[in-house]
């Protein structure tokens, strides 16, 4: 008997010592989950700030370009502005040039006539002199008192008393010289007229070309700074890829101690039952020694008074092995999401929009991604519930409002997890334990969303891959 109570001392005293050890072992594994979680928040709390610049940088960008390209137009209708004010220039040019090989033809002309009117003074004189040599003493007097052939012209008297002959002579002499005179003059003022204007056109293109000039620095300006942003867009989705690499690998470091807290929970109550088994059976075997001893002294006792002994059943074997086989070696299904299959998340909306892969973003093509799960949606779907795909942890629940704003990440077990975005709201937290079908949130526009839907994922080992490989709207 008192090796028997050592032994039932020692085995309470050893399941202690193990349930304190697999206390210790899940609260280290609690404090280190919790440590992942709040890595996962501190780099989706990075990831929101960076959507965020990311989203500014964005903006500015397209108002960069925009406004570069509304400098190239007015580039453009400048250039055409300067050009057509060259060419009127050009004109202007060849105008003038016209003009000074006229006004050099009217010089050539005009000298013509000066030759002429000074052949004609030539022949005044030489009748002059005649008139002088006949003893006009009167009109050789005036003669010698002018100063030059137009004073003459200018006495009266004398041009009274020539001949009629030499007075249209002279009158037509002085008509030519004034008509070409006149046409000099005009021809000189059209070629003022000419350069004044010529003068004004160069002042027009000039500041056409200083506005085109003004254009070109601020388009040029405007394109420094749309690519400077274009390098930090590059930059952000290089730093965001990074952060999403250490994010999978967080979450996938989370499933796995979820997987090595399952383990040892599995173990644990592997040891318990192995224990309670060992009490089941050592209880079983005192009863059985309690009996035999009984009925070995009953047997004693009838012999020593002469009587037959006749040994009881027992009916202790069945019950005790009906109490051994109750025991429901379900232990080994204890981690969640081993439900059968998987089931689809909105069961009220059975429409989807993006599926998984490459899609284009941009609506004029100008850009695509890679759509790492799907999108459900439909009409007036905002609030509809979202459903748990599959029982299982939930690692992530996420209001910081990032990329896939308020959204659920659950661990299904074999390294399977689900992630659901864009709620309007969750009602679930980190920890808990959910079962297949049961809501943990509704659909909405959060994160970057045009329109309310649900993005539904599907990561094996933390990596992507496509949902409805695992379910479908049937």
């Amino acid at each position: 008997m008192k090796k028997k109570t050592l032994k039932l001392i020692f085995n309470k005293f050893s399941a202690f010592v193990t349930a304190g050890v697999m206390s210790f072992s899940a609260m280290a594994g609690f404090t280190a989950t919790a440590d992942y979680e709040s890595d996962i928040a501190e780099l989706q709390r990075k990831q929101e700030a960076l959507a965020e610049e990311r989203k500014q940088v964005e903006a500015s960008l397209k108002e960069y370009e925009a406004n570069a390209n509304e400098h190239e137009k007015y580039l453009e209708i400048y250039d055409e502005k300067m050009k057509i004010q060259e060419q009127e220039i050009a004109n202007i040019k060849e105008q003038i040039s016209i003009l000074d090989n006229d006004i050099a033809d009217l010089e050539v002309k005009i000298a013509d006539k000066q030759k002429e009117v000074d052949a004609g003074i030539e022949q005044f004189k030489q009748r002059l002199r005649v008139m002088y040599m006949t003893g006009n003493d009167s009109i050789a007097s005036m003669l010698v008192g002018s100063t030059d052939f137009y004073d003459i012209l200018a006495r009266t008297e004398l041009v009274q008393r020539v001949s009629r002959h030499d007075n249209d002579m002279i009158d037509e002499l002085n008509n030519k010289i004034s008509a070409l005179n006149a046409d000099k003059a005009e021809l000189e003022q059209s070629k003022l007229d000419a350069e004044n204007k010529k003068a004004e056109a160069e002042g027009v293109l000039a500041d056409l070309q200083e506005t085109y000039k003004n254009h070109e620095e601020t388009k040029a300006w405007y394109e420094a700074q749309a690519e400077a942003d274009r390098q930090r867009t590059a930059e952000m989705d290089a730093e965001q890829a990074d952060y999403e690499e250490q994010l999978q690998d967080f979450i996938r470091k989370q499933q796995e101690e979820l997987e090595r807290k399952r383990e040892e929970e599995r173990k644990r109550k592997e040891e318990e039952e192995r224990k309670r088994r060992e009490e089941e059976e050592r209880k079983r075997q005192e009863e059985e020694e309690r009996r035999r001893q009984e009925e070995e002294q009953k047997r004693l006792e009838a012999e020593a008074n002469g009587e037959e002994y006749v040994p009881e059943e027992t009916a202790d074997t069945a019950q005790t092995e009906s109490v051994s086989s109750s025991y429901d070696d379900s232990s080994e299904d204890y981690a969640p999401g081993t439900s059968q299959g998987f089931i689809w998340p909105c069961p009220t909306v059975l429409n989807m929009t993006d599926g998984y892969g490459n899609r284009t973003i941009d609506e004029e093509g100008g850009s695509s991604d890679f759509h790492k799960g799907i999108d459900i949606t439909k009409p007036g779907c905002a609030g509809e519930p979202i459903v748990a795909a599959a029982s299982g942890t939930v690692i992530t629940a996420s209001n910081t409002g990032n990329g896939y704003g308020i959204h659920v990440v659950i661990d299904h077990g074999d390294k399977i997890a689900t992630l659901y975005g864009h709620m309007s709201s969750c009602c679930v937290n980190v920890g808990d334990e959910v079962k297949q079908g049961q809501t943990i949130g509704y659909i909405g526009c959060t994160g970057y969303a045009y329109g309310n839907h649900c993005h539904f994922e599907v990561r094996v080992n933390g990596q992507h891959t496509n949902p409805l490989n695992y379910v479908s709207m049937n």
